[in-house]
């Protein structure tokens, strides 16, 4: 049987030093393993394996091939935003390690890697068990990355695709790190991304992902976590630290819960649209004020914000700290969950601690809340006769 296992340092086949151009080197493995896999039945895929070392990616990686695992040797985070506000004539390390590869993409392309096979999914099949494992993406440029920014992306999945695996990794300077369209099982886990302008987005539609044990930080200008048309994800363990955001667009039987969101701006999780039955459960949110101004949403929109029906939110610590004169707009009351629209949504059992007067609020349009020991009498700013109160004692 052909060589299924493939070393982008030793492997005889490349005709260029995968320190100069690892994408190009990647490719070429690819055609390899579609040459000596050309049958239905004998397609197991292959691995490729990225030993400890500094790569530059000069050409996008297009990966159109089910089964193919590509990792490395660690994740290799480096904090480039610490580095390059700091004096580093005395650090030991002044660039991410352990397999580190550098998105220059001088071939024009966005992508480090691509994932996308041409033709109907539904003629040539779902892209399948495809995994990335234990290496850093790094997008270098020592300008801003975040949107609108350097514009690269460290995996984009663009066909539709099943079991797809990202898992150990590291990503730093890219505007958007993980973009998966049209997902299947999905399972995004143990990563650490951060200074992306975008850590993960789940586009077009997807089903049952799983996105669990990340460190997300610093997604100042997008999202940490963004999902649209998604049916069942599992949002738990991670730890979504500074300008935190879970934002959903029409997704249903979403569970978020156990999750770590500290913030310093407003809107830490988002349900907008129509989203139903989602449950957000035993997150805690810490909101505190600092390094920078969120020039989206002000502390009127809420650390939860629901749009949609049927949605619960329970047993969740909100702890908010931020000098009065820091909330916007100026003299606002700040709110700490906004039931925007829908039918019978349910609050139970939050904690809300704040050093200032926090509310919980139900817009015109909503019916049928019921708010059980989520709300002081004092806490609660009602448009609507439409709910049930059982305020906190």
């Amino acid at each position: 049987m052909a060589n299924t296992v493939y070393d982008v340092t030793t492997w005889s086949g490349a005709t260029v030093s995968p320190y100069v151009d690892i994408g190009a080197v990647i490719n070429q493995i690819i055609a390899d393993i579609k040459a000596n896999q050309t049958t239905q039945t004998t397609r197991p895929g292959a691995v490729i394996y990225i030993p400890p070392g500094h790569y530059d990616l000069l050409t996008r990686v297009v990966v159109d091939v089910s089964f193919l695992q590509i990792k490395g040797s660690g994740h290799g985070f480096l904090s480039e935003a610490i580095r390059d506000e700091s004096s580093t004539s005395s650090w030991m390390e002044t660039q991410p390690g352990a397999s580190h590869i550098r998105v220059k993409n001088t071939d024009g392309n966005r992508e480090a890697f691509l994932v996308s096979r041409s033709g109907d999914p539904n003629v040539v099949g779902r892209l399948n068990s495809i995994e990335f494992k234990g290496f850093c993406l790094d997008g270098v440029t020592d300008s801003k990355p975040y949107s609108p920014g350097n514009s690269k992306i460290g995996i984009s999945v663009q066909s539709d695709n099943d079991s797809f695996h990202v898992e150990g990794m590291g990503f730093v300077y890219l505007e958007h790190a993980i973009i998966i369209k049209g997902a299947d099982a999905p399972n995004i886990t143990n990563n650490f991304i951060a200074e992306c302008g975008n850590c993960i987005e789940l586009t077009g539609a997807s089903q049952v992902a799983k996105i669990t044990n990340n460190f997300l930080i610093s997604a100042w200008a997008g999202y940490s976590i963004y999902a649209e048309n998604a049916e069942g994800p599992l949002i738990t363990g991670n730890s979504i630290l500074w300008a935190a955001n879970i934002t959903l667009s029409n997704c249903n039987r979403v569970s978020i819960s156990s999750n770590k969101l500290l913030s310093n701006f407003p809107s830490m999780i988002a349900l907008l649209g129509n989203c139903s039955e989602n449950l957000i459960a035993a997150n805690h949110f810490r909101r505190v004020s600092g390094d920078g101004t969120s020039t989206r949403f002000d502390d009127l929109f809420g650390l939860v914000h629901i749009e949609g029906n049927n949605n619960m939110v329970t047993g969740n610590m909100f702890s908010f700290n931020v000098p009065a004169s820091s909330i916007s707009p100026a003299g606002a009351t700040p709110t700490i969950i906004l039931v925007k629209s829908g039918d019978s949504n349910y609050l139970a059992t939050n904690n809300i601690v704040s050093n200032v007067s926090a509310m919980v609020v139900l817009d015109g349009s909503t019916t049928a809340t019921r708010i059980i020991y989520s709300a002081k009498n004092s806490q609660l700013n009602a448009y609507t006769t439409s709910y049930t109160l059982v305020p906190t004692p």
